[in-house]
């Protein structure tokens, strides 16, 4: 058989002269428009020759996504179905036609990745300008793969945003990034995924264009809402077919009946009653256009849509009632996931569940109405816990009292300011555990257990502390985030002790918390003012500690097709209180108060009775304050303490458990 071998000089050549003439001057719409074609087996509901005219409101992020557009960033934060996918892929299709240069397509999973690897060969074996141009799919050939595709000029790549190795082999002039609400919050502990896909591009400086598109999921986590939040905010506004009025589609506006059968829209014209069909949203998207509500920073671009702009055909209003109708009922038993879900999906919104809890304002106001300030106790105290949260440059102490049913009240809240990694700081911590407070009927109550956080960047050190004091009741804890978890795990875990460069096998002790089961039981009894159950707070507590308290929200997510309910919070929010009285309710279960019977509770009673013991006048005891640089020796109880013994009557032992450091003393 006789090869035919290339002239070398003349492919050379031709692609010498075809990268000097320029660009064509397309922008992304009409290249979509003329070449670009939708495949029948990525079982798409209109394959064949895209028509941009179907969906109006995607014509101008086209445009700004052009190269000859001179903005950097480009923000959809739409509802799911509205084609934000199949703007990328035809930006993906022009870029590679007009501007070929590396793209770097990133997606929230691998499993994603594939699926969008495979639509975009579908849609380039489809295409015939984009055909001719990528490496044709061999099995033999590395060109063209599941995860790389070449081209003449640059090649593309499909890949996860969940590894920092995906944000930092390769430089790219242009990135796309799909549901970045389901990207890894810190990838590899290097930092925000979106900053790190950005300095992709930081060599192309202007000529860079990045592309982020999602559905938002809940405040104050959401990236693609901070991303929108600094650009322009347009809004796609259409025309009322009566009035001429133009106005954004919003749901509020929507009217249907009991059984979602006849559903209209009411035109927000002040002087218009009319109520508009579904079958006039065509002409209203066609006459439709996008306006901005905020100056932005001058670089990002973004848009907002929600499903009540889907064209005829796709998903029509009554459908969306009656989801609505669905998820609302769900709202009324308990179940807040649906609606969350309409709102993310659906209405292109952020969900804050906590429009359903307990808002830190009503807990502000209500330890402001409290008889007694941090220190002291009311008679109804009878024992107290004590935690530890452990941060980078200090020690957070909350000690917490006891009462009948679990009734607790927040007795002392410190900040020790220091390293961590220094003795001092914990020197400190130790004092402040051995501190007693004045009760109402005469005696001082210590802490009877004290869990502190192993779970940051001081693990051995909290090993170490814990270590040495397990006869005082002072233990390391973790947080387990699972469902079903008890608040306190049976018997601990040993774990090995690396202390002044000698390690020590199995020895310490962690408890593991189950701390989504403690969240759910704390935010069940945020509503209770009073008894079994309620929360107190002292009186002169920061306004921040109770915005802490409320920090976090459960949310639903799916995971490789599996839901999983978790508690997350804000970015740029604190959840350290909140930690504390998870951390003080593990060691109530610990005592076993939990198991408590009224008969119990007599017992701790009668060993505190004396004279005006349940006086409600809570007695003003001194605190000792945690020192900012270096610890002093800790001045003697003031003397409204009185020195007693502490009462006798101590909780049973729940567990008990050896310790290897005990027998080598």
């Amino acid at each position: 058989m006789h090869t035919v071998i290339p002239n070398g000089a003349e492919v050379y050549r031709e692609a010498y002269f075809r990268g000097l003439r320029p660009d064509p001057s397309l922008w992304v719409d009409q290249w979509a428009d003329e070449y670009m074609r939708i495949p029948r087996d990525t079982g798409a509901a209109e394959p064949g020759q895209y028509r941009t005219s179907r969906t109006p409101y995607a014509r101008e992020p086209m445009r700004c996504l052009s190269p000859a557009h001179p903005c950097k960033r480009v923000v959809t934060m739409v509802a799911s179905q509205l084609m934000k996918t199949q703007i990328a892929l035809n930006w993906i299709g022009g870029l590679i036609h007009m501007v070929p240069s590396n793209i770097l397509t990133l997606l929230p999973s691998l499993s994603l990745a594939k699926r969008v690897s495979s639509r975009i060969s579908k849609t380039i074996k489809a295409t015939p300008v984009l055909r001719e141009r990528v490496a044709a799919n061999r099995s033999r050939d590395t060109r063209n793969t599941m995860d790389t595709k070449e081209f003449e000029g640059g090649s593309l790549y499909v890949t996860t945003a969940g590894s920092a190795a995906n944000l930092s082999e390769l430089s790219a002039r242009y990135v796309y990034g799909d549901e970045i609400d389901r990207w890894e919050v810190d990838v590899g502990e290097e930092g925000d995924p979106i900053e790190l896909a950005e300095t992709r591009g930081s060599t192309f400086g202007r000529n860079a264009k990045f592309y982020f598109s999602s559905s938002p999921t809940i405040k104050g986590a959401s990236r693609i809402a901070d991303l929108f939040e600094t650009s322009d905010q347009r809004y796609y506004y259409v025309p009322c077919p009566s009035c001429g009025h133009m106005q954004t589609l919003e749901w509020e506006n929507l009217h249907y009946s009991a059984n979602c059968n006849v559903v209209h829209y009411q035109c927000a014209g002040a002087d218009c009653d009319v109520l508009i069909e579904e079958h006039h949203k065509g002409q209203m998207l066609a006459r439709g256009e996008w306006r901005a509500h905020a100056p932005g920073d001058g670089e990002t671009i973004g848009f907002h849509l929600n499903a009540l702009y889907s064209p005829l055909g796709w998903m029509d209003w009554r459908s969306l009632a009656k989801q609505f109708v669905k998820a609302r009922k769900a709202q009324k038993r308990g179940d807040l996931e649906p609606m969350q879900v309409f709102y993310n999906t659906r209405l292109a919104r952020v969900w804050d569940s906590a429009q359903e809890q307990t808002k830190a304002e009503v807990l502000r106001d209500r330890a402001r109405l409290e008889p007694y300030g941090l220190g002291a106790m009311v008679a109804s105290v009878l024992m107290l816990t004590a935690s530890v949260d452990v941060q980078a440059n200090r020690l957070e102490l909350m000690v917490m009292g006891w009462g009948v049913g679990m009734e607790r009240w927040v007795i002392d809240f410190q900040v020790i300011w220091g390293d961590p990694a220094e003795d001092r700081t914990w020197v400190v911590l130790d004092d402040l555990l051995k501190v007693r407070y004045p009760h109402p009927c005469g005696v001082s109550l210590g802490v009877l257990a004290t869990a502190v956080d192993s779970g940051g960047h001081h693990t051995d050190e909290v090993y170490q502390f814990c270590r040495v004091r397990r006869w005082r009741n002072v233990f390391a804890v973790k947080g387990a985030s699972k469902p079903g978890k008890p608040v306190i795990a049976q018997r601990p875990s040993m774990v090995d002790v690396t202390w002044k460069g000698q390690t020590e096998r199995n020895g310490a002790e962690l408890w593991f918390v189950g701390t989504d089961t403690a969240k759910d039981w704390i935010y069940n009894r945020y509503p209770f003012e009073d008894g079994p159950g309620a929360l107190h707070f002292a009186n002169d507590l920061p306004d921040e500690f109770f915005d802490q308290c409320v920090a976090e929200r459960k949310v639903a997510r799916y995971i490789k097709g599996h839901k999983k309910i978790e508690w997350v919070k804000g970015k740029a929010e604190r959840n350290e209180a909140l930690d504390l009285m998870v951390y003080n309710l593990a060691m109530a279960h610990y005592l076993g108060l939990n198991r408590y019977k009224e008969h119990d509770w007599q017992r701790v009673r009668q060993a505190l009775a004396q004279a005006g013991l349940f006086d409600e006048k809570p007695v003003k005891g001194e605190r000792i304050t945690a020192p900012v640089a270096r610890p002093q020796p800790q001045p003697e109880p003031a003397s409204t303490i009185v020195t007693q013994p502490q009462p006798t009557a101590r909780p049973p032992q729940r567990r008990s458990s050896t310790s290897g450091y005990l027998k080598r003393r």
